[in-house]
C-alpha cells in the first residue's frame, strides 16, 4: 500500500471492508458473487458493489482479471498485510503529530492486552534503537 498524507484515507469504509472480507474469504470472485453474498444480509445494488470493487482495484487492494466475459477479482494483499499496513500508517501519523499522548495511550493499551507486557515493549524499543545506531 502506498503512503498517504492522511492515514484515514488508507482505511476502508464499511462497504469496502465488507467487500474485502468476502474477497479474503473466497480468494477469487466476480462482482455477481460478491453482490450475492452481501445481498443476503442487506439490500444493495449490483452497481454499488461493482463501483466499490473498481475503487478497491484502483487502490491496489484487488486485482482484476479482464480476460473473461465477467471480470474476476482476487485480493492483491492479504488481510494481515492490509491490517498491519493500515495500523502502521495510523500509528506513525499519530506518533509524528502527537508523540506524547500517542505514546502514553499505547503504553496504557499494551498493559491491557493479554500476552504483551510493558517489559516486552521496552525490549522491542531497545532492540530498535540498537538497529538504528
Amino acid at each position: 500500500m502506498t503512503r498517504r498524507n492522511e492515514p484515514l484515507e488508507s482505511l476502508l469504509g464499511p462497504l469496502e471492508q465488507d467487500v474485502m472480507e468476502v474477497m479474503w474469504r473466497r480468494g477469487d470472485a466476480t462482482v455477481r458473487d460478491v453482490h450475492g453474498e452481501l445481498a443476503e444480509a442487506r439490500t444493495i445494488a449490483y452497481t454499488t458493489v461493482m463501483t466499490t470493487m473498481t475503487r478497491l482495484a484502483s487502490k491496489g487492494l484487488l486485482q482484476r482479471d479482464t480476460a473473461g466475459l465477467a471480470h474476476r477479482y482476487r485480493p492483491a494483499v492479504s488481510r494481515e498485510h492490509y491490517a498491519r499496513s493500515a495500523v502502521g500508517d495510523v500509528l506513525t501519523w499519530l506518533l509524528e503529530r502527537y508523540p506524547e499522548p500517542a505514546a502514553a495511550y499505547l503504553a496504557e493499551a499494551v498493559d491491557e492486552v493479554d500476552g504483551v507486557s510493558l517489559d516486552a515493549l521496552r525490549e522491542a524499543v531497545a532492540r530498535r534503537r540498537l538497529q538504528e545506531s
